[in-house]
């Protein structure tokens, strides 16, 4: 019986076809509002449209102005890269709550060490094979990962890898999903954040996401929650570093068998989708991160008692702290911050 992720042979294959075909889809897309577009050098005569305001219209100089102000919002927000905690933390309510429901299975299929310009080691990144919704004409999806802190985990003896590779799953990461939501509604978010794995967009969202709202798809998603809380991608990460340890140069190439890729995709599978803990403390650790609330910036006003908790902030030092901590680690505001603290609190 076929498994949710089918072969792994020709995996990598069916992903790259989909890349090239999506580059070749772009090239000869027309509409594009593009960098100078934005800055002013825009043609009314192009007659281009924009959702912003929650209708299809023409776009005016305002808009201009707004996107110009969304992108500057969302290409500082992630100055220091991103991390799979904040990737769910900011990401949409109905990313995550698709996420949890749709998408059951996500394993960790290769990993290679990448190079840059100059030759040497600057990631790793790690494919991760995803079934599809039901709705979707796919039957599954290619999520690759790359882990920034990789390099710098394979070269310090101060730890052992299982260490090391507990370490890089809290760092910075960049992301590429081939499904439809990623392309048209964040490729753009990820590029001018610098956290993008795959081809860059310059081209603004003015219709599928002209407010430069979310982070990630639920494709993603479920792969972060895997990245968060599961032992077998703690076990990818660790034999990668192993391997990467020793060889000269950090380079390194790491596969999942068949067998092995199809035993987890059906356990994943088979797990009940009831509330509660599961009996899988890894599983179980997952579903509660993607369980959480948006920590995107509030729209609905202040619960009552946010201001008490706001007080007992100023007045607990080890409370402020934590505050601080969440605003230096996440780079958000000190209100989103305190948003966050509201929602741990429930």
């Amino acid at each position: 019986m076929a498994t949710p992720i089918g072969a792994l042979k020709g995996a990598v294959s069916e992903s790259q076809a989909r890349a090239k075909a999506d580059a070749t889809e772009r090239a000869s897309a027309a509409h594009i509002l593009n960098p100078n577009d934005i800055q002013g050098d825009y043609d009314v005569q192009r007659m281009l449209v924009t959702t912003l305001g929650g209708i299809q219209r023409s776009i005016t100089n305002n808009d201009l102005a707004a996107f110009r102000q969304n992108a500057r919002t969302a290409g500082s927000r992630f100055k220091g890269g991103i991390t799979a905690r904040q990737i769910i933390d900011l990401s949409l309510n109905g990313d995550r709550d698709r996420a949890r429901r749709q998408i059951t299975v996500a394993v960790p299929s290769s990993a290679k060490a990448i190079k840059g310009s100059g030759g040497s080691v600057n990631s790793l990144e790690v494919r991760f094979i995803t079934n599809a919704s039901r709705d979707s004409k796919e039957t599954r999806h290619h999520v690759a990962v790359q882990f920034m802190g990789y390099p710098s985990a394979v070269a310090s003896g101060a730890v052992t890898p299982m260490r090391a590779a507990a370490m890089i799953r809290k760092q910075a990461v960049r992301f590429d999903c081939d499904c439809g939501r990623h392309r048209y509604w964040f490729r753009y978010i990820s590029t001018i954040g610098n956290y993008h794995a795959g081809r860059a967009e310059n081209g603004y969202p003015k219709i599928r996401n002209p407010d430069l709202s979310g982070v990630a798809c639920k494709h993603v998603l479920r792969v972060m929650a895997e990245i968060e809380g599961s032992g077998v991608v703690q076990s990818f990460l660790t034999r990668a570093i192993e391997t990467g340890r020793a060889s000269e140069t950090g380079s390194a190439s790491v596969r999942t068998n068949q067998k092995d890729a199809d035993r987890l995709a059906e356990k994943q599978a088979a797990r009940p989708k009831a509330k509660g803990n599961t009996g899988d403390r890894n599983y179980d650790r997952s579903r509660a991160a993607l369980r959480k609330s948006s920590k995107t910036a509030p729209t609905h006003k202040k619960k009552a008692g946010s201001g008490q908790r706001l007080s007992a902030l100023a007045s607990k030092p080890e409370a402020h702290d934590a505050l601080m901590g969440i605003i230096t680690k996440l780079g958000i505001t000190k209100e989103q911050a305190i948003a966050i603290i509201n929602g741990v609190g429930k």
